[in-house]
């Protein structure tokens, strides 16, 4: 390459780069927000999954029906966890494909535009 090249085509990588950092930076706190909604909907979930256990002396005593309904609902909930967990992990993946898509379309348009502009 010539002399009277290398500042345009830098100026393309640099604002290539540039935009490879907000890229990078926008697919880390996606992965973070996703780890923090996933520990939250396990949080809410584990005390449905544990199984009833002797009564502990709180100090209060509720005489609690023993047929309750909803034990039906509990032996489904890890399968339901599984299944959202799954899909908010299968859209992570998607949303860092399409970022990782657009950034490598962004650098090759910048480049071309840079190497086409240099020989006008």
């Amino acid at each position: 390459m010539s002399d009277n090249n290398e500042p345009t085509l830098r100026n393309a990588l640099d604002a290539v780069n540039a935009s490879r950092k907000w890229t990078l930076l926008g697919i880390a706190a996606m992965f973070f927000s996703v780890a923090l909604l996933l520990f939250m909907l396990f949080m809410m979930v584990i005390p449905s999954l544990q199984a009833p256990g002797p009564p502990r002396d709180q100090g209060v005593t509720v005489d609690a029906p023993t047929d309750i309904p909803n034990i039906a609902i509990n032996r489904l909930m890890p399968i339901k966890v599984l299944w959202v967990s799954s899909a908010v992990q299968l859209f992570f993946v998607a949303c860092a494909t399409i970022a990782v898509m657009l950034h490598v379309s962004r650098m090759t348009r910048a480049v071309l535009r840079a190497i086409e502009s240099t020989r006008k």
